[in-house]
C-alpha cells in the first residue's frame, strides 16, 4: 500500500487510504470506462489509468459494498507521480454520500485492525 495522504478540506485531518476487499472489489466507472479502485479514502481514491489526464475532472460512479446506493458526480484528477497509480479527488459529494465513505472506510479501518492483530496473536 502507498503512503499518499491528503488533507481533507473542511476538517484538516489527514484522510487514510484503505484497500478494497479482493474479494469485494469496488469498481469504478469513470469517463464512461470500467476500473477497480486501488484504496479509497474520505476525499478521493487511486486507480490505474491510461486513457484519463491529469488536471481535469471526469464524471464518476461507484458502488460502494456498504452503501445502499452508488455514488456518483465529479472528481479532480490530481498530476501524476512517476510509477504511481492516478490519484482523484472527489468534488462536492452530497452529504450522504460522505457519510456512506466514511462508513466503508471505518469497515476496512476495523477489517485490517483485526487482521494485523490475528496475526500478532499467532490466529
Amino acid at each position: 500500500m502507498s503512503d499518499i495522504s491528503v488533507k481533507a478540506k473542511v476538517t484538516g485531518r489527514t484522510a487514510y487510504p484503505v484497500v478494497p476487499d479482493p474479494d469485494n472489489p469496488i469498481i469504478l466507472q469513470i469517463d464512461g470506462k470500467l476500473t477497480p479502485v486501488l484504496d479509497i479514502s474520505a476525499t478521493g481514491f487511486s486507480m490505474q489509468s491510461e486513457f484519463i489526464s491529469s488536471g481535469r475532472r471526469y464524471p464518476f460512479n461507484l458502488d460502494l459494498p456498504t452503501a445502499k446506493k452508488s455514488i456518483g458526480g465529479y472528481v479532480d484528477v490530481l498530476p501524476e507521480s512517476k510509477g504511481e497509480p492516478t490519484r482523484c479527488l472527489f468534488v462536492n459529494l452530497l452529504p450522504e454520500e460522505e457519510d456512506a465513505l466514511h462508513q466503508y472506510v471505518l469497515v476496512r479501518q476495523k477489517a485490517a485492525i483485526r487482521a494485523i492483530r490475528a496475526v500478532k496473536s499467532g490466529r
